[in-house]
């Protein structure tokens, strides 16, 4: 019988074998960026500077986020012509479909033993309500390629804020693994929106859907 054995810390070279403390563990995988805790990095190289924690640090920018919406809010500033309202107010339900997809995903989701497959559910999940909002705003509000990024850049902080947020209170996660997983989960936020959304406009212009 096959015993698996999971070794938590800091992984440590010795000529071409790799430790943890004193015990022997397989090598990451060549070609590719790993945290000193072994974390996979999907974008960015190793950076020392970001492999840290700090509470100080991480809720100052929390606090600047929201203080930054709460300005929008209160002041009714208009980003691409828009204010949050116009934004947030005909999408509200599906921005609450896409929290409550990532809250069952890390409630409900990692416990589940089935290859992964309830959190590839959970991620198409808020990945239709993305492109469903895309496609509601052009509609509704007749949304171009500007307010396409802003609503591309709420759904990443909403969506990915929150994963991030998660990582790093219940799971001990570094800067640089929580950096690394927004800006790869922000980037994949940032193709649904423009392909998808392109697609309505290109559409509505050529009149093959008529809005």
């Amino acid at each position: 019988m096959k015993t698996i054995v999971y070794y938590s810390g800091k992984i440590e070279t010795k000529g071409r074998e790799c430790f943890v403390g004193n015990q022997k563990v397989d090598c990451p995988q060549t070609g590719k960026s790993f945290t000193i805790a072994g974390d996979k990095l999907n974008l960015l190289p190793q950076i020392p500077v970001l492999e840290k924690r700090s509470d100080p640090i991480f809720f100052t920018i929390l606090l600047v986020i929201i203080i930054f919406f709460s300005v929008l809010v209160v002041f009714k500033i208009k980003i691409f012509g828009k204010t949050l309202e116009e934004y947030i107010k005909p999408i509200w339900y599906f921005i609450l479909i896409s929290i409550a997809a990532v809250a069952w995903q890390y409630l409900f989701g990692l416990k589940i033993d089935d290859g992964l497959m309830s959190l590839k559910i959970s991620q198409l999940v808020w990945e239709i309500c993305i492109a469903a909002s895309a496609y509601k705003l052009i509609k509704t509000a007749n949304f171009g390629y500007g307010n396409l990024f802003f609503l591309a850049v709420l759904y990443s902080l909403i969506i990915h804020g929150l994963k991030a947020s998660v990582r790093y209170l219940f799971y001990t996660k570094t800067f640089l693994y929580l950096l690394d997983r927004f800006l790869y989960g922000s980037l994949l936020v940032m193709v649904i929106v423009f392909i998808g959304g392109s697609m309505f406009i290109f559409f509505r212009k050529k009149g093959i859907i008529k809005f």
